[in-house]
């Protein structure tokens, strides 16, 4: 089995500008060096101060660039909220919402809902913000393609009308933070992401791409006062350096450690716990071209790969299986129904001899951060039959082959954080860009009914019977979900690790 690619000096801050709008995923910084300040300490005995580890980072605070990271949850506000396993959502700058008709929504602005620096939230802002990011295209666009028009009826109320029945408007909607449309004319994007103004229950009052972001609580918010006065947000250029800064009790929680943390860090009065991060690694097989143009090579390949025994050796037995289909057990649309094939490396033989694949040469593509997932799943491949080439490629590389499409016969694509709300995130991926992995107009069918289907049981129907497609015609590599690893001292209460690559920071309390 031959490598390509180096790991390189990756630059986290040039993946998030790069994957702006590309729909991936997060990816955990893989340097050598913490980012916090030598000599820095937590906030030790002091119940106000709260100072938290991680390794998920961010370039910029501009609110409309990012899906799904903290600072957006904290310091700035949407019309709704719908958090991994709610399956309803739940009001915030809107009090209320109505659907007028399939395609047509209004939501009434609560009253008293202000932006940090004192201004009203007003269904102007509102109106500006959704504008701002369709007519930029920032990242948040592709979450709203679907909307036709933002319009703000009054100043407490905002009607949305979308081009076709859309059943995750909500969940949508959720994903937009609001900015005060004023502030942002009068400074610019740029301005305002060096001195962002939001609605949430922390304002931000300091920020460095290498050290981190200063939360301070917001005394104006509208709803419940955050429980600790001040937290920081601390970045560590590598999850290991994290580890090792909490177990020199550096800070009081670590978010996103390595998977051997679960092991390294267990013992003693600290919690440490695995919790499903949203993240799948989401192998696709081309079948435009090449020998995964045959089922029965593809049924190969997936019979090939003992997944379990990938779990044991690379996430120390933490993870999720996919259980033959992309939604994980929790997601909307997942199917009990829905078994995962066995893993069976004799039949992957056989098929591969019937189909006279055996010794196939084939081309696993995807980036150097998880080249030892890529060449343990070419080495299982290896042992049936077929002869693996890795390119483990810089993330710039990969992330043009997410976009523009690759010529690899497997690509590693990773289901993005979004996908802990409904299996709609993984699905757009199958027939995904300008040079799809799949060419199939049943497929497309299928997912486009399931996309417009409004009555929750029915939809949840054809969302099962989009993934019975998938297995049937084996399009997807199985493997498993990356598992979240974090860690608590005694002190940290309530911080909960469930909601994807998002910590809500207002109800966590310190004790000194």
């Amino acid at each position: 089995m031959a490598t390509g690619g180096s790991r390189g000096p990756m630059s986290r801050r040039r993946f998030l500008s790069l994957t702006t709008g590309a729909g991936a995923g997060f990816v955990l910084a893989g340097g050598a060096l913490s980012a916090c300040t030598p000599g820095s300490t937590s906030g030790g005995g002091d119940a106000s101060k709260l100072v938290i580890g991680t390794s998920i980072t961010t370039e910029t605070l501009n609110p409309l660039d990012k899906q799904y990271a903290t600072f957006q949850f904290n310091a700035f506000d949407a019309l709704v909220r719908q958090l991994r396993g709610q399956t309803e959502a739940e009001p915030r700058l809107a009090e209320s919402w109505t659907q007028v008709d399939d395609t047509t929504w209004d939501f009434k602005l609560r009253q008293g809902a202000t932006f940090h620096d004192g201004t009203p939230v007003t269904a102007q802002d509102v109106a500006f913000t959704y504008s701002e990011v369709l007519d930029k295209q920032y990242a948040n666009a592709t979450t709203i393609i679907s909307i036709g028009s933002v319009t703000a009826v009054d100043a407490s109320t905002v009607r949305i009308v979308t081009k076709r029945p859309d059943p995750l408007l909500l969940n949508a909607v959720g994903q937009i933070f609001v900015v005060p449309a004023a502030y942002w004319k009068k400074v610019g994007a740029d301005g305002f992401s060096a001195a962002p103004i939001g609605s949430g229950p922390y304002k931000i009052t300091s920020f460095s791409p290498d050290t981190g972001i200063q939360f301070e609580a917001y005394q104006g918010f509208w709803g419940d006062k955050a429980a600790t006065a001040a937290v920081e947000l601390r970045f560590f250029s590598a999850n290991t350096a994290l580890a090792a800064a909490f177990e020199a009790g550096e800070i009081d929680a670590a978010h996103e450690l390595p998977s051997t943390a679960i092991k390294t860090l267990a013992g003693g009065t600290n919690k440490v716990t695995a919790e499903v991060s949203g993240s799948q690694n989401m192998f696709q097989f081309n079948t435009t071209k090449g020998p995964f143009k045959d089922l029965r090579v593809r049924q190969a390949a997936v019979a090939a790969v003992d997944v379990k025994a990938l779990l044991t050796a690379l996430t120390d037995g933490a993870g999720d299986l996919e259980d033959g289909q992309l939604p994980l057990k929790g997601v909307n649309g997942y199917a009990e129904s829905i078994t995962r094939p066995a893993y069976d490396p004799e039949r992957a033989k056989s098929l591969l001899t019937e189909a006279g694949a055996t010794g196939a040469e084939i081309t696993i593509s995807g980036m150097a951060l998880f080249k030892s997932l890529l060449e343990a799943i070419g080495g299982q491949l290896d042992a049936v039959g077929f002869k693996t080439t890795i390119k483990a490629n810089e993330t710039a590389v990969w992330v043009q082959e997410f976009k523009n499409g690759s010529d690899a016969d497997i690509f590693y694509r990773g289901a993005s954080y979004t996908g802990v709300f409904d299996a709609n995130r993984p699905f757009q991926f199958v027939s995904f860009g300008a040079k799809p992995a799949v060419k199939d107009d049943k497929w497309t069918q299928l997912f486009q009914a399931s996309r417009t289907e409004m009555d929750p049981e029915a939809r949840r129907t054809k969302l099962a019977a989009c993934s019975e497609y998938l297995q049937q015609q084996a399009y997807i590599l199985w493997t498993y979900g990356r598992p979240s690893v974090n860690a608590v001292t005694p002190a940290v209460k309530d911080l909960d690790f469930t909601n994807g690559l998002v910590l809500l920071l207002d109800p966590i309390t310190k004790t000194a």
